[in-house]
């Protein structure tokens, strides 16, 4: 059998058979670095030509293309084909065949093992990761900036697996194993914590303390030149260690941040995004960006954190969950949360201009940070900035389309997952014994992991209860709204609405009074505005999960924003509100604990109330008198601490 391999974790080779293969004029290296670096993945027709020309391509860019792709199918040919798949190509290429993806089949395998306890494995497998690389990758394409930025995100990789390495290596006692190679690369990356840190151990370990030492020295003066920060805690405890002659020096095993909510071992209907999303963080880069989007209450917090527990060895340097609302729900200011992270990764770092601060301290630093509720892209876009190399995942009930990130959306349960997480909570002999009572409770929770929590954890105490006698109060909006209160998902979907536009607050409270479901054309009516424009504010709304749609005919009821349209080829498609959305706009002067209104109140409740509300005045959310969200009666209660803001994670 024809053996066709390519490599790209130094310069750019091919071989057929054991013999090097030509791979043509540079232009076409260039599609085909691409490609490789991009394996199984398409790679668009605009990044290829952008690539090859700038901001100048020829009038028959496409056609070179076209050129350059063809002959690189009758160089690859058979199972390693180049494939068409638009908006561009995909070359298809099994691990085997390219040593990148060996390269991470074998990184994953020796994480796995040391996350099962077996270092010796991982050291094997972490080596093997490690040789794959020759050299810096594609160094010959280094002055194509697309190429070298690829280059660079495969830098990354190659760092993070060999620092697993050298930490793996020095856990096993092989500490001459390390020192005979890791000089070069600690002079090449000097800003780089973990990768000192293995340096200096293997040194002292070694019996050379007095080139440890020196080695020590040397960083601290160029850190103090460069960036004005002295020695991390981990190292400085490390140079104590070392002063006073400690044979192992206790330091191998850094103290690192780690503040993170409680994990839940299981969560109900949650295998695909779990899967997902350790994958994309196992792999990720240095400054990747993960936005996981939906409702209030679907457990995008739950589902961050209990991937980040299960991210240990990933992120060495820490794991931190960093609430981006204060307890009122309003978005808190930027500098506020850099001061957070600040306090948490480098206790007493100084500098005026704190963002630059954060900057230095995260750079080179094995980090995860979960922004979490983000209240808009410019509040998420503005604490990016302020984080060099961490991998940050965002969680925010609207869909932040303008990030540049990888996009990870949460639907509301399905039936079997929902009924399965409530008979989890109550039973199967209960669920079992009034089965469509049991799928009437499912369905007035919507799909929402917290409310049926709330409710389960209440059949759960009330066991005299029959479901039939429960399901009752849910299909009653003003019991169901009660039920919203008790599981905080009301105060949530308040700083929700409170995020909207006015156009889109305006919509939603014209709809509020619609009835349950409705179309693109009533929605034209009650707005008084064109087609289009109604067609807009509902994409709007379904991006921020306060609208669903339905479509006749179609098995799941469920689609993504960007699934939406206003009609399908036969009829109109049908909107709708989510029972909780609905109950709680409609039952505005429903009391909440402790006797006041959430939504209405004379001067100074969140959404409404006579003179000075937040939204308009004389009790209403929108303005004028009477309007739908206003009413007189108690301002907001203040709410609970910060770190229980976007409890999502009670799945």
């Amino acid at each position: 059998m024809t053996r066709l391999r390519w490599r790209i974790l130094g310069p750019l080779e091919a071989e057929r058979d054991g013999r090097p293969l030509a791979l043509g004029p540079h232009k076409q290296r260039v599609v085909l670095a691409l490609l490789l670096c991009n394996a199984n993945r398409t790679v668009s027709v605009g990044t290829l030509r952008d690539a090859l020309w700038d901001d100048s391509p020829p009038r028959t860019a496409a056609k070179n293309i076209q050129v350059y792709v063809s002959a690189l199918r009758r160089l690859a040919g058979g199972a390693n084909g180049i494939v068409h798949s638009p908006p561009g190509y995909l070359l298809r290429v099994e691990p085997d065949h390219l040593d990148l993806l060996r390269f991470h089949e074998l990184a994953r395998a020796g994480r796995a093992a040391l996350r099962d306890g077996d270092p010796a494995a991982a050291g094997d497998l972490l080596g093997r990761a490690v040789r794959t690389w020759r050299g810096p990758a594609l160094p010959e394409l280094a002055t194509v900036p697309a190429v070298a930025s690829a280059a660079a995100r495969l830098r990354e990789h190659y760092l993070a697996a060999y620092e697993d390495w050298a930490e793996t290596m020095l856990r096993l006692g092989r500490h001459t194993h390390v020192v005979e190679e890791i000089g070069e690369l600690a002079r090449r990356h000097p800003f780089r914590e973990r990768l000192r840190h293995a340096q200096l151990l293997a040194l002292h370990r070694c019996g050379r303390r007095a080139e440890a030492l020196a080695q020590f020295d040397m960083m601290r003066q160029r850190l103090a030149r460069d960036l004005g920060l002295p020695p991390s805690p981990v190292l400085a405890r490390l140079y104590e260690a070392m002063l006073a002659g400690a044979e192992s020096a206790a330091g191998a095993e850094p103290a690192v941040p780690v503040s993170l909510p409680r994990d839940l071992p299981h969560l109900s209907g949650r295998e695909r995004e779990v899967r997902t999303l350790l994958d994309l963080l196992r792999t990720a880069a240095a400054g990747t960006v993960v936005a996981v989007s939906g409702p209030a209450g679907v457990g995008k917090t739950g589902l961050v954190t209990h991937c980040a527990h299960r991210l240990a060895a990933r992120f060495p340097d820490g794991r931190i969950l960093l609430g981006l609302r204060g307890a009122d729900g309003r978005p808190r200011p930027v500098p506020e949360l850099i001061d957070e992270l600040l306090a948490r990764l480098a206790p007493g770092a100084g500098g005026t201009d704190r963002a630059a601060s954060l900057r230095r301290v995260t750079a080179g630093r094995r980090l995860l940070v979960i922004a979490d509720d983000a209240a808009s892209e410019a509040q998420a876009r503005a604490l990016l900035s302020a984080v060099e190399d961490g991998v940050v995942v965002i969680t925010g009930r609207r869909h932040l389309a303008a990030l540049d990130a990888w996009f990870l959306p949460v639907e509301r349960l399905s039936d079997e997952a929902a009924r399965e997480l409530l008979v989890r909570l109550i039973g199967a002999e209960r669920v079992a014994a009034e089965p469509d009572t049991a799928r009437r409770i499912v369905a007035a929770c919507d799909g929402l992991p917290l409310l049926l929590r709330t409710v389960g954890a209440k059949l759960a105490g009330l066991t005299h209860l029959s479901l039939a006698r429960y399901a009752e109060r849910l299909t009653d909006p003003r019991r169901l709204r009660t039920e919203l209160a008790a599981g905080d998902l009301d105060r949530r979907l308040a700083s929700w609405i409170g995020d909207l536009d006015p156009a889109e607050r305006e919509a939603l409270d014209r709809l509020v009074t619609a009835g349950e479901a409705f179309t693109a054309g009533e929605v034209c009516a009650r707005l008084g505005t064109d087609p289009l424009g109604a067609e807009a504010l509902l994409e709007r709304l379904v991006q921020a999960h306060l609208v669903r749609v339905d479509v006749d005919q179609r098995q799941d009821d469920e689609v993504t924003a960007h699934e939406v349209t206003a009609h399908d080829a036969e009829r109109e498609a049908r909107y709708r509100l989510p029972s909780p959305v609905r109950a709680f706009a409609l039952l505005r002067d429903l009391p909440l604990a402790g006797g006041g209104l959430l939504l209405g109140g004379p001067g100074g409740a969140l959404f409404g109330g006579s003179g000075g509300a937040l939204f308009g005045g004389s009790g209403a959310l929108l303005g004028g008198p009477g309007a739908l969200l206003g009413g007189l009666g108690g301002a907001q209660e203040p709410g609970e601490q910060r770190g229980e803001q976007d409890d999502d994670r009670a799945l």
